[in-house]
C-alpha cells in the first residue's frame, strides 16, 4: 500500500483505493510519518483478518513527495510459520534429549559403572575380604583406571600386613595360650583385661569370664593387689611370692610391669610362675629328711642301748646276751632292709634300674608270689583267693611286676587280722589290664589315703614297726607301676578291709 502524507492511499497492491479510507490515523503510518518506520497488529477493516503492518516512510519534503510505503501480512501466515518453526525447536529438542540420554547412557556405564563396583568391592575390603579386585579398562590417562589401580595396590598391601599381623598374633595366642606362666593384663584400674589359659588354671576360675573383674576380686590376695597398685605408682617392676587362699596351698611367684595399653593409659602384665609343686617337694624332702633320720636312730638307738647293756652286765647274764645279741641283729636286718629300699627307691625314680619288658602269663607271677608268702599267710590262717584267668598276659617287666605284687599281697597280710581273706584278681578293662588285691584288714582311715604312698608314711606307726615294714613299700610300688605307664589306686573301709587297684598294658590288645 503508498499512501501520501496526508493519509490517502494512492495505491494498493489487492484493494480498490477509491474504496479505501483515509489512513493518516493508523498507527504504522503515524509512527512512518514521524520516526521514519512503524508497525501494528490489528483486524484489517477491508480483509477482516488480524494483519501485522509495516511501513516506512520515503521521499524529500523539499519537493513535497514525501508518502509511506507499507507492507502487510496475514498473521495466520506468520502463526503457521511460528508453529512449524515451534515444532521443529520441539523435534530439535526432543532429538537432543535422545542424544543427551544416549551419552549419559554412556557416560554411565563408563563412569559410574566403575564407582558401583569400587564402592562394591570397598564394602568387601570394610569387612575383610582384601582378595577381590578391580577390573582395568587400560585407558591411557583414565583417571578410573588410576584410581582402580590404587585400589588394588592398597587391598594387596593390606592383605600382605593382615596376614602377617594375623601370623604373629597367632604365634602370640599360641604362646600364651601354651606357656604355663599365668598371664594377666590389667589397666589402671587394677581389673583385668586379658588372661590366658594357664591363669585362668592356676587361678581356678574354670571357664568362668574373669575379664573385668578386679585382682583382689578375682585373686582375693591382698598382697598380690598392693604390689600391682605399687607399681602403678612408682613405675617400677616388683616380684613376689604369694599363697592365694582359693584354690588352696596354691603357691606363686609373681612378676609385674607397667605397661602402655593401646587407649593411651598406663596398665601392668602380671605374671604369674605356679611354684606349688617345688614347695609341696621342698615340704616331701625336709619330710623324708626327718623320716629318714627317724628310722635310722630308732634302731641304733636301741642297737646302741642293748650293745651298751651287753658290754655292762653281759659276762654276768649270757642268756642276756644272748637275748640282746639277737635284737641286734633284727634292728641291724631292719637297718638293711631300710638302705636297701632307700637305695632301690632312689634307682627307680632316677631310671637306673634296668627293666625289659617282655609279654607273658599274668598267672605266672601271681602264684610265684603266692607261693613265696603262703607260709606267711598260713601263720595267721589267713585264705588268699586268686581270679586271675590264664588267657590274661601283660607286656611289661616280670621283676617289677612280681615285686609289685610282692609289697601288696605281704601288706595285705601283715593288715589282716588272724582268719582274714585275700583276693587277687585282674580283668581286662579299656585297653588295660586291672589288677586287684582286696584284703578283709583294719582298712586306712579316709584322711590318710591321699598320703599312703608317700615315703616312711605310716597309719600306724607303732603297729608298722612291729610287722617289720620299712615304710617304703608302697612308694616303690607307686614309682614301678608308673614306670609301667600305668596307675595305682586304693579304696578302703575302716575295720573292713582295703582295695589296692593298679594298671599294666595288655599282651595282646585284641582281647581287650
Amino acid at each position: 500500500t503508498i499512501i501520501n502524507n496526508n493519509g490517502t492511499v494512492l495505491a494498493d497492491s489487492l484493494s480498490d483505493t477509491s474504496k479505501m479510507e483515509n489512513h493518516s490515523d493508523r498507527r504504522e503510518i503515524v509512527d512512518a510519518l514521524s520516526k521514519g518506520t512503524g508497525y501494528d497488529i490489528r483486524l484489517s477493516d477491508t480483509l477482516k483478518t488480524n494483519m501485522l503492518y509495516a511501513a516506512v516512510r520515503f521521499g524529500s519534503e523539499a519537493y513535497n513527495n514525501i508518502g509511506v510505503a507499507r507492507i502487510s501480512e496475514d498473521l495466520a501466515i506468520i502463526k503457521d510459520a511460528k508453529d512449524t518453526l515451534h515444532q521443529v525447536f520441539l523435534i530439535a529438542g526432543l532429538f537432543s534429549l535422545l542424544i543427551a540420554l544416549i551419552i549419559s547412557f554412556i557416560l554411565s556405564k563408563n563412569i559410574v559403572n566403575p564407582i558401583q563396583e569400587m564402592s562394591r568391592i570397598a564394602e568387601k575390603y570394610a569387612r575383610g575380604e582384601l582378595t577381590h579386585k578391580l577390573g582395568i579398562r587400560n585407558i591411557p590417562g583414565d583417571e578410573i583406571d588410576n584410581l582402580a589401580n590404587a585400589l588394588n595396590t592398597m587391598s594387596l598391601e593390606l592383605h600382605h600386613n593382615m596376614q602377617e599381623l594375623s601370623s604373629e598374633k597367632s604365634k602370640l595366642q599360641s604362646i600364651l595360650d601354651k606357656t604355663d606362666d599365668g598371664l594377666l593384663v590389667v589397666d589402671n584400674e587394677s581389673k583385668i583385661r586379658m588372661a590366658n589359659p594357664a591363669a585362668s588354671r592356676i587361678l581356678g576360675t574354670g571357664n568362668r569370664n574373669i575379664n573385668g573383674m578386679t585382682i583382689i576380686e578375682c585373686t582375693l590376695s591382698i598382697d598380690l593387689a598392693e604390689m600391682v597398685e605399687r607399681v602403678f605408682r612408682t613405675k617400677q617392676p616388683a616380684s613376689l611370692e604369694v599363697q592365694l587362699l582359693n584354690p588352696p596351698q596354691v603357691y606363686l611367684n609373681v612378676y609385674t610391669a607397667a605397661i602402655e595399653l593401646p587407649e593411651g593409659i598406663t596398665g601392668a602384665i602380671v605374671v604369674m610362675h605356679d611354684i606349688t609343686e617345688s614347695k609341696v617337694m621342698d615340704s616331701i624332702r625336709r619330710d623324708f629328711v626327718a623320716n629318714v633320720s627317724h628310722e635310722l636312730r630308732t634302731p641304733l638307738a636301741s642297737i646302741r642301748a642293748m650293745a651298751e647293756t651287753i658290754s655292762l652286765r653281759g659276762r654276768k647274764n649270757p642268756a642276756m646276751t644272748e637275748e640282746f645279741a639277737s635284737k641286734i641283729i633284727n634292728e641291724a636286718d631292719r637297718l638293711v632292709a631300710i638302705s636297701d629300699d632307700l637305695l632301690d627307691l632312689s634307682k627307680i625314680e632316677a631310671g637306673r634300674r634296668s627293666t625289659g619288658a617282655e609279654i607273658f602269663p599274668l598267672t605266672e607271677i601271681v602264684e610265684s608270689v603266692q607261693s613265696q608268702l603262703s607260709q606267711k599267710a598260713s601263720s595267721k590262717s589267713i585264705e588268699i583267693n586268686v581270679d586271675v584267668s590264664n588267657d590274661i598276659r601283660v607286656r611289661a617287666d616280670k621283676d617289677s611286676v612280681h615285686q609289685i605284687l610282692t609289697n601288696l599281697i605281704d601288706n595285705a597280710i601283715k593288715y589282716t587280722p588272724v582268719g582274714g581273706k585275700i583276693l587277687i584278681s585282674a580283668l581286662y578293662d579299656e585297653n588295660v589290664v586291672k589288677v586287684s588285691i582286696a584284703d578283709t584288714g583294719v582298712g586306712i582311715p579316709q584322711s590318710d589315703l591321699p598320703r599312703i604312698f608317700e615315703r616312711f608314711y605310716r597309719v600306724d606307726k607303732a603297729r608298722s614297726r612291729e610287722s617289720g615294714g620299712t615304710g617304703l613299700g608302697l612308694s616303690i610300688v607307686k614309682h614301678l607301676v608308673e614306670g609301667h605307664g600305668g596307675t595305682i589306686t586304693v579304696n578302703s573301709i575302716l575295720n573292713r578291709g582295703s582295695v589296692f587297684t593298679f594298671t599294666l598294658t595288655p599282651g595282646d590288645l585284641s582281647n581287650t
